[in-house]
């Protein structure tokens, strides 16, 4: 690889650290006759240069998913907990109210995360219900305060008639909603911790249905990953 200012990469390697901005110059590395197996030595021409310039490409890429995901992830937050709430107010506390997946050990497992995550939250809104109804959050407002994996176990925990309403929202069956709450929360952890997206390949793969809705039709099945 050459370094045409040495000085700039001293310092690139200090901001951003070695083993991240690895990850960007893997692809340069030559090609050995091992599948996935990569040389130390660079395809000749490769420059520091390069790399930095796929690693900000890379963090624009990460702003364009986030700003993607956000209001996905805001209807979903809004639509279980206003179909919930439909239920009972505090129907996410009250499992005989919801579905089989809630009859378990996964239920109080996630019971005691929620209440953590109260616990630790410094939203005025859950200062103002300690206040005045003891910490008891309405539905519509602890969906506000769940990560995107408690929100995913609690959209499981629904009855199916909730699950079902809250899914075709979106255009989707119940299922394939499921699969794409667990991608989207890869992608969102991904991001919200500088992880890198380019040429990262994904085990979790969202559940397709041709026609379904614009956008969502499958892509090329020999390609799982983000580029």
């Amino acid at each position: 690889m050459t370094i045409d200012d040495r000085e700039y990469a001293v310092a690139k390697l200090r901001d951003v650290s070695y083993y991240r901005l690895s990850g960007y110059w893997y692809p340069f590395r030559k090609l050995t006759a091992m599948v996935g197996v990569r040389e130390d030595s660079f395809f000749s021409g490769t420059t520091f240069g390069d790399v930095i310039s796929l690693y900000d490409f890379d963090l624009r890429l990460r702003t364009a998913a986030s700003d993607a995901y956000a209001p996905v992830e805001l209807s979903l937050r809004a639509q279980l907990g206003h179909e919930l709430g439909e239920l009972d107010e505090c129907a996410h506390l009250k499992p005989a109210l919801l579905g089989k997946q809630a009859q378990g050990s996964s239920y109080t497992t996630w019971l005691d995360k929620y209440r953590k995550e109260l616990r630790r939250s410094h939203e005025d809104f859950v200062a103002h219900h300690q206040s005045k109804y003891s910490g008891m959050l309405p539905v519509w407002a602890a969906v506000e305060i769940l990560d995107l994996g408690s929100l995913r176990y609690l959209y499981s925990f629904s009855p199916r008639s909730v699950q079902d309403k809250v899914a075709d929202g979106f255009g989707l069956s119940s299922p394939q909603l499921t699969s794409w709450m667990r991608s989207l929360e890869v992608v969102r952890n991904a991001c919200a911790h500088h992880g890198r997206l380019y040429n990262r390949v994904y085990a979790i793969k969202a559940l397709h249905k041709p026609g379904c809705r614009t956008g969502l039709n499958p892509p090329d099945s020999s390609r799982d990953r983000a580029m």
